[in-house]
């Protein structure tokens, strides 16, 4: 009877053994099915990745294609540019420039030799007679307040002793904030400088000396029918000194006078009024026949 009763209770046990395997298999079965199906998610996202890979790198090698062509069509076009510019000609130099390129060569023989031929260039007399002509053309109009015009201290500030303090007796003193100019400019003075008559005629004559051997002096009545810039240019090419950087005319033509004002090269003055500074500023001097007369005037 024992016998009996064990061999049933093994053949009892051997069911719940199987369930127990099957219950093993179906388990794994579960987590393979898992593992495959997360590797089945996990597999587009791989190939996700390399596709983007892939259309940055087209993007890329696409930005440098492109940068290459546009470099390449802006040198390309650099090329064509400086080509075309040396196929362009070159315009000529204009007259506004002013450069001196021509020789003057005028006749000064008849000119009067006690003023276009001085046996001496006295250069001291004509640096002395420039400097008293810009002096006298200074207004001398300035003008600062002293102690004595400043408005206020009247009061003495405090008094002379005791106090400790240094003794003041305005407050408008030239030592003080808001006083007065100590020595400060006023319109007495006189800036004018004396330059004796012999020595500005000697300087006069020098100046003029200087352009005649250079053959810039030019006896012409320059007279314009009109009032005309255009006029006035083709006068001055017509006498060959067009291209000069200082021209000075001296006559006393109105018509030739505003014709010549708008030219930054020319300036236009009268006989009476040619001082040395113009002379010695001058590349060309033309000169009319009355303004000749005038200079052969201050000899006598």
């Amino acid at each position: 009877m024992k016998t009996t009763t064990k061999k049933s209770t093994s053949t009892a046990k051997k069911p719940a053994a199987k369930k127990a395997t099957a219950a093993k298999e179906t388990s794994s079965t579960k987590k393979t099915s898992t593992t495959t199906s997360t590797t089945a998610a996990k597999k587009p996202a791989a190939k996700k990745t390399t596709t983007s890979a892939k259309s940055t790198t087209k993007t890329v090698a696409a930005e440098n294609t492109k940068s290459t062509s546009t470099t390449t069509k802006k040198a390309t076009s650099a090329k064509a540019a400086s080509e075309a510019k040396e196929t362009v000609k070159k315009p000529a130099v204009s007259a506004e420039k002013f450069e001196k390129s021509t020789k003057l060569e005028f006749d000064t023989s008849k000119l009067n030799p006690k003023l276009f031929a001085s046996d001496k260039i006295y250069s001291q007399a004509i640096f002395d007679t420039i400097i008293s002509d810009r002096a006298s053309r200074r207004q001398g109009t300035h003008d600062v307040k002293s102690r004595a015009e400043v408005r206020g201290g009247g009061k003495k500030p405090w008094r002379q002793k005791v106090t400790g303090r240094a003794r003041a007796g305005s407050t408008r003193s030239p030592i003080w904030v808001g006083g007065g100019r100590a020595f400060g400019p006023t319109p007495v003075r006189n800036y004018k400088l004396k330059v004796n008559k012999k020595v500005r005629f000697n300087a006069f004559v020098s100046a003029l000396t200087l352009l005649a051997q250079s053959k810039a002096v030019v006896v012409d009545d320059f007279k314009l029918e009109s009032i005309s810039t255009k006029a006035a240019i083709n006068k001055l090419s017509e006498l060959g000194i067009k291209e000069q950087k200082h021209i000075l005319i001296a006559t006393n033509d109105e018509v030739t006078y505003k014709s010549v004002a708008n030219l930054q090269n020319v300036i236009c003055v009268k006989p009476t009024s040619v001082s040395v500074e113009n002379l010695i500023w001058a590349d060309v001097l033309v000169l009319s026949t009355e303004g000749y007369e005038n200079f052969e005037g201050r000899i006598k």
